[in-house]
C-alpha cells in the first residue's frame, strides 16, 4: 500500500543550537501520559500537539527512525507487518485512549495504519526521555505501558498458535468487550473490518465469517451491521474463547 504522508506527520524542525528548552511538538501542559478518559474536542488545543489521519492513511512505517509516540483520542489504528509474498498479519489494534509507537529500539517494528479516519496526540521521543528522566510517575506509567504490550503480544502468539477459528474468534470479541465498549454492555462496535479481523487472527476471511456464522448460529452473538455485534452470551463467549466448549472450525 502506498505511504501516504501529511504536513502533520512531518519531522519536527531542530531546535537552535544550545536551546534547551522542550523539544518542538511537545508543549508545556502535555497530557500524553494521564489517566483520563478519551480527551475532549473542546480539550485538544490544551493536550499538546494534534495529528489527523484518514482512512487507510499510513502513520509510520516498518523501519521508519521511531521519532514520536501517538495515543488515539478519536477512531481506531492498526499495527502490521507483510510479509515478501504479499500476506499482511495484523499484529495488534488501538482505540481511544491508547498509546502506540513506543519503542526500545531506534526503528518502528511495525507499520502503523488509520483504520478510519483518526485524531491522536503526537509526542516526540526525546520528549518522552525527558519526562520519563524527570517523573518517576512518568518512568512507572511508560513501564506500564511497555509491560501491556508484552502481555497482549503473549496472548497474540497463544491464540495464533493453539486456538481454533471459533475460538479466535471468540478471543477477539472478549478482549474488545474487555477494552472498550459502548454504552450498552451487550453492544461492541467494531474497529476493524471483515479482512482487518482476519488478518489480525492469522485466518482467512472465509474461515473468520463461518466461525462468525457459526456464533450467530449458537445464538453466543449476533451481528446487526458488519461493524456491530451484540453479545448474546457473554459466558458462553468466554468458555468458547477459553477452550472449554469443545471443538468447533
Amino acid at each position: 500500500m502506498p505511504r501516504k504522508l501529511s504536513q502533520d506527520n512531518a519531522a519536527p524542525e531542530a531546535p537552535p543550537s544550545g536551546e534547551a528548552a522542550r523539544p518542538s511538538g511537545c508543549e508545556s501542559g502535555c497530557r500524553f501520559f494521564i489517566d483520563e478518559a478519551c480527551i475532549k474536542k473542546s480539550d485538544l488545543e490544551k493536550a499538546g500537539t494534534v495529528v489527523r489521519f484518514t482512512r487507510n492513511e499510513t502513520i509510520y512505517a516498518k523501519g521508519d527512525e521511531a521519532r514520536n509516540s501517538y495515543k488515539v483520542v478519536e477512531g481506531a489504528v492498526r499495527l502490521s507487518r507483510i510479509f515478501a509474498d504479499g500476506r499482511r498479519q495484523i499484529v495488534n489494534f488501538y482505540l481511544p485512549d491508547e498509546t502506540f509507537g513506543i519503542e526500545l529500539s531506534e526503528e518502528y517494528t511495525a507499520t502503523a495504519e488509520a483504520v478510519g479516519d483518526v485524531v491522536a496526540l503526537r509526542c516526540p521521543r526525546i520528549c518522552i526521555a525527558q519526562m520519563t528522566e524527570g517523573d518517576p510517575d512518568i518512568r512507572h506509567k511508560r513501564l506500564a505501558m511497555f509491560s501491556r504490550s508484552l502481555a497482549a503480544a503473549e496472548r497474540h502468539v497463544a491464540m495464533l498458535g493453539h486456538q481454533s477459528a471459533r475460538e479466535r474468534v471468540a478471543s477477539f470479541f472478549v478482549a474488545l468487550e474487555l477494552q472498550r465498549r459502548s454504552g450498552d454492555a451487550q453492544t461492541l462496535d467494531l474497529p476493524l473490518s471483515r479482512q482487518d479481523i482476519a488478518d489480525y487472527l492469522g485466518l482467512t476471511i472465509e474461515t473468520t465469517c463461518r466461525a462468525l456464522s457459526e456464533l450467530k448460529r449458537q445464538n453466543i452473538i449476533d451481528t446487526p451491521s458488519r461493524r456491530r455485534i451484540i453479545i448474546r452470551d457473554l459466558a458462553g463467549l468466554r468458555a468458547i474463547a477459553e477452550g472449554a466448549s469443545g471443538k468447533g472450525i
